[in-house]
């Protein structure tokens, strides 16, 4: 296999002979070398996807015969509906694709690669399970009520109202794949030895066996991933160069979220509106303090909620409190703590920063 694929983008695939040779004229032999290929390089799925359906566009207007006249025309309505065509595609076409296009043919190619440019990076939904390499099986909610979806390995999701979900009929390969558009929540077996990746536009989360909420309507500016249990790895589904888009990603625990801005694809991790309990009721009755040192204390709404306080150990070293981790919530119980010590906190980054001018 031809590892530099690794590091491709939508671009360089569309001026690829052995893709583009694939996408128009497809055998066994090169539809297994792309199915291999994506399941060993599942994060470059968006860019073959992309790249294929420009392809597709390209050949579409290879076969149209413009009269020269018409050229100039058509060119100026294509220059005020797709504002300025980037300089990479522009230079494809013509460098490229020129010798397969009849001259006023470049035009309308230009209109179609920019148009399909402009989407090919959404990460869409339909785009994702048009090349699926296995047969999908598609639920789509269209009941008043949320409806449970039962996967091959025994995961399951709760799919709500006019959200739809797709996956293999069978989870073979080294990957378990889903895609969503909608909102659900989902609770995954664990299996370590078999990643599982949920596609949802443009934002792929990764779990090896946990418990979730991906909130992605195609109609939404944002997309929401929540975390109940375990830990979630989440990362832009976009065109990059780096074959392990992972490692620009972010790392969940529960009570956290990140919040992905589509159009300017950045990751914002907060906590969740009402972090809660991770802690058995036997546990917590533990948590009962009189005058006891307000770090200990600190430490225990750590362990309860699975959040980072950070504080300033020094500081504060000498104000303790008596309280105990009753039925309030963290932030309520942050409210009081910081109220008997006058000090005060923000949450950054999902951890939660206490300010105080210390204690006598």
């Amino acid at each position: 296999m031809n590892t530099s694929y690794a590091f491709y983008t939508i671009e360089d695939f569309i001026a690829d002979d052995y893709f583009i040779q694939w996408v128009k004229y497809p055998t066994p032999d090169s539809d297994a070398f792309w199915a291999d290929f994506l399941e060993r390089f599942p994060t470059q799925r968006e860019n073959v996807i992309g790249a294929k359906l420009g392809v597709e566009q390209l050949s579409i207007a290879a076969k149209h015969e413009i009269p020269t006249q018409e050229t100039p025309a058509i060119w100026a309505h294509i220059s005020d509906e797709l504002e300025e065509p980037p300089r990479r595609i522009v230079q494809i076409v013509l460098n490229f694709w020129k010798p397969a296009l009849a001259a006023a043919s470049i035009v309308i190619a230009l209109g179609l690669g920019w148009g399909w440019y402009k989407n090919a990076h959404k990460g869409r939904y339909d785009q994702l399970i048009s090349v699926a390499k296995s047969p999908l099986q598609e639920v789509v909610n269209t009941t008043s009520t949320n409806l449970t979806v039962n996967m091959p390995d025994g995961s399951h999701a709760i799919l709500k109202p006019e959200s739809k979900l797709s996956y293999t009929k069978s989870f073979t390969g080294n990957i378990r794949e889903v895609y969503l558009s909608g909102e659900a929540f989902f609770d995954v077996i664990k299996n370590p030895n078999k990643p599982f990746f949920v596609y949802a536009n443009g934002l792929i989360t990764k779990v090896l066996g946990t418990s979730f909420w991906v909130k992605a309507y195609e109609a939404d500016k944002q997309v929401t991933v929540l975390v109940k249990t375990g830990r979630v790895s989440v990362f832009a589904q976009k065109n990059t160069q780096n074959p392990d888009p992972e490692t620009n990603g972010l790392v969940l625990t529960p009570n956290q979220q990140v919040v992905f801005g589509k159009a300017d694809e950045r990751l914002t991790r907060k906590l969740i509106e009402r972090p809660v309990i991770l802690l058995s009721p036997q546990e917590l009755k533990q948590f009962s303090f009189t005058n006891a040192s307000v770090t200990d204390i600190f430490t225990a709404l750590e362990k309860a909620y699975g959040v980072d306080i950070v504080i300033d150990e020094e500081l504060m070293a000498n104000c303790s409190l008596t309280t105990t981790l009753s039925n309030e919530t963290l932030f309520e119980k942050l409210d009081i703590i910081c109220e008997a010590l006058e000090a005060t906190y923000k949450v950054v980054d999902a951890q939660v920063i206490i300010t105080s001018k210390g204690c006598n």
